[in-house]
């Protein structure tokens, strides 16, 4: 702590000049004038820089809302209660800025609930649905019920939005669950609170269905004839849809890794039903009783899924390697192949781990080749998070079966080293061609974001220092440090929070978590947008060079302000889509532990803040809250600068890391919440 007071983070990263501004800014006129002089600076970036900026709005129960910026540089925006009630919760809007910074123009842009499932209020007008989630309370008037409905009902109701009128948004009841919200009703509770589509429209269907099953001649030339080579998928016991497959061939000089993605811009052209539909959704979203697909089941599991002995055109890409990982040459083509096989990673775990001294079987060069790529990237700097990951097993009526930590395998991090590789050998190939291009950027942490995490670091006796600068160098070897650290899942969690989302962009930019200078997302158009983008782009410069043509100026413009809105679009509906992700954990572990009110459990302190203490359970993998009022026995205190909770007469303290017997006493599932109560230390 003392060489942080001595050295604050701030005075390390910022620049020279603004250190040097104190004091005699206020008594000198040298000072005066260059106040004056930044004072034009700050002018002039707003007038080179009035761009709108895209948010969502954020509303809080109390009536006021923050905006939400999707561009990093611009923090949250307070919003009064009187116009916060001009919008719902979750709505998009568009803002801008005059000369001086402040807002003068905010417009919605679209509303992200169509539909809600709340609960149902009788007045004695009509009736009112009460949206409530944490933070957030929407109260919306039913003129006309048309149902019959009891106070206190789970409802699911269409909303209907007025520019004039009494009411700002109106609902109409659409369907009643009762006093409960059975298991089964989960699915449309996530996908009306998140906007998303199940349904594919009916256009979009037909248009896939009359592509057939069998491998067409849409694929332009050249098409290479790849079915000699033999490729692999490797993907989940439960995986259906499989959009890449691979192969490694040892040579002399190094290795040549081949990765095959499934060729879905060759079936979906631009401004078709197809396309249509797959851009309004931006990306797949997976769920423990199904998924919601980007595209028909006809593609995704059918003509566009690599499956095992089955023609498919695929977008490829090979790489050549030298002994020590670094890579020589990328060679994209279009081209026809046949998957020899269908593996799981945790089949070819078990083939690795009994065969892993055998250098002739087929697949000891594709770890070979693993091993020194991962070593190539852990060098420069790439961090890699050890995060836990729940995986939920359910019955066909949404019913929790079983919620365990997922296991990450060797074969998991083979596949991701691989498609790590070939989304920076296409963004390179890209880049030399000069083509207008999607990338996968991700900017390096803001300096208060840094300062907070070394401050809770510093809490649990990790040391971090930014003496050097911030390079991802500095968090890969910190996560590194972590490992078996009693408080590793605090600080991790902290450190990725800490970082800025990645996002999709037009323009280039950094991938910081991955170290890298140039990255896409190349390898899963079956379940992403821009990746079905990416395909096209490449499609169109493969062309291009074989037709001897350059691209014009006027089209050039136009791919650039498209690939502009896609970005945004897409950036929007990937957190939509994770965010659903994870809300549908929470709700999943809600009802397994509701039926386990009154055991007893052993549990792992991971959190703590000055109303109580997170704890989370190995077995069944769920996290919850001991409130600090339930403590007995003793008045504990918060010392946050040592994170510990410490009881005032007994002086026990309790740490991060540290295990407790607790007993499960209380779950809500409107406020997906799982309350314990510690009843002693475990020895």
């Amino acid at each position: 702590m003392a060489n942080q007071r001595r050295v604050p983070l701030s005075t390390r990263l910022k620049r020279k000049n603004q250190n040097q501004q104190g004091k005699k800014r206020q008594t000198s006129r040298v000072a005066q004038k260059d106040g004056v002089r930044q004072k034009k600076q700050r002018l002039q970036k707003h007038k080179t820089d009035r761009k709108p900026y895209l948010a969502t709005v954020q509303k809080n129960w109390k009536g006021f809302a923050f905006l939400v910026f999707n561009q990093k540089e611009r923090e949250d925006l307070f919003v009064p209660p009187a116009k916060a009630s001009q919008f719902f919760h979750g709505d998009r809007v568009s803002v801008e800025f005059d000369d001086t910074g402040r807002m003068t123009k905010f417009k919605l842009i679209e509303h992200r609930f169509k539909e809600i499932i709340g609960k149902y209020v009788k007045s004695a007008l009509s009736g009112w649905v009460i949206y409530e989630k944490k933070s957030v309370r929407e109260e919306i008037f039913v003129p006309k019920v048309i149902r019959p409905v009891q106070e206190g009902d789970w409802v699911r109701a269409r909303l209907e939005f007025h520019s004039k009128g009494p009411f700002f948004v109106t609902a109409e009841i659409l369907q009643v669950y009762g006093k409960d919200l059975l298991p089964s009703v989960d699915l449309s509770l996530v996908a009306t609170e998140f906007n998303l589509m199940e349904d594919h429209s009916k256009a979009a269907v037909e248009e896939a269905q009359q592509l057939g099953s069998c491998v067409s001649s849409v694929a332009q030339p050249p098409l290479r004839d790849l079915t000699q080579i033999a490729f692999v998928t490797i993907d989940g016991e439960n995986a259906r849809d499989f959009d890449d497959a691979v192969f490694v061939e040892k040579k002399k000089s190094g290795y040549c890794l081949w990765v095959a993605i499934a060729h879905v811009s060759a079936y979906v052209t631009p401004r078709s039903p197809l396309d249509l539909d797959a851009r309004e959704r931006g990306t797949s979203v997976y769920f423990p009783e199904k998924a919601f697909h980007m595209l028909p089941s006809a593609l995704s599991e059918g003509l566009c899924s690599l499956k095992p002995h089955e023609p498919r055109l695929s977008l490829v890409a090979r790489m050549e390697w030298d002994q020590q990982g670094k890579r020589t040459s990328t060679e994209l083509m279009e081209g026809l192949i046949v998957s020899q096989r269908r593996l799981t990673y945790s089949e070819l775990d078990l083939e690795w781990r009994n065969k892993k001294e055998d250098s002739h079987w087929e697949y000891f060069p594709h770890f070979e080749l693993y091993q020194r790529l991962r070593k190539k990237r852990m060098e420069r700097g790439s961090i890699d998070f050890e995060l836990p990951e729940a995986e939920v097993e359910v019955k066909g009526s949404g019913e929790v079966v079983s919620i365990r930590n997922r296991a990450r395998l060797p074969t998991h991090r083979l596949i991701e080293e691989f498609m790590i590789a070939a989304n920076e050998a296409v963004t390179e190939w890209m880049m030399e061609r000069n083509w207008p291009f999607i990338y996968r950027i991700h900017e390096e942490p803001s300096v208060r974001s840094l300062e907070k995490f070394q401050a809770l670091a510093a809490t649990v006796g990790v040391e971090v220092s930014f003496k050097k600068g911030v390079s991802p160098k500095i968090f890969s070897d910190l996560v590194k440090r972590l490992e078996g650290h009693p408080a590793q899942f605090l600080l991790n969690q902290s450190l990725l929070r800490s970082m800025k989302q990645a996002i999709y962009s037009s323009v280039h930019g950094i991938h910081y978590g991955l170290a890298s200078g140039a990255y896409t997302h190349f390898t899963s158009p079956i379940r992403r947008y821009p990746d079905l983008i990416v395909h096209r782009l490449i499609r169109m410069a493969l062309q291009f060079e074989a037709q001897g043509k350059k691209l014009s100026e006027g089209l050039r413009s136009k791919l650039e302000k498209d690939l502009a809105e896609v970005c945004a679009h897409c950036s929007y509906r990937e957190r939509l889509a994770a965010e659903a992700e994870r809300e549908m954990i929470k709700i999943k572990q809600v009802r397994l532990m509701s039926q386990h009110v009154g055991e007893d459990f052993q549990a792992k302190v991971v959190g703590m803040i000055s109303a109580g203490i997170f704890v989370q359970l190995e077995d069944p993998f769920v996290e919850g809250m001991i409130q600090l009022e339930t403590i007995t026995g003793d008045f504990y205190e918060f010392h946050e600068e040592r994170m510990i909770f410490r009881g005032r007469r007994t002086k026990q303290v309790v740490r991060i890391g540290d295990s407790l017997c607790v007993r499960l006493v209380r779950t809500d599932l409107e406020k997906r919440q799982i309350d314990f109560i510690w009843l002693r230390k475990s020895v």
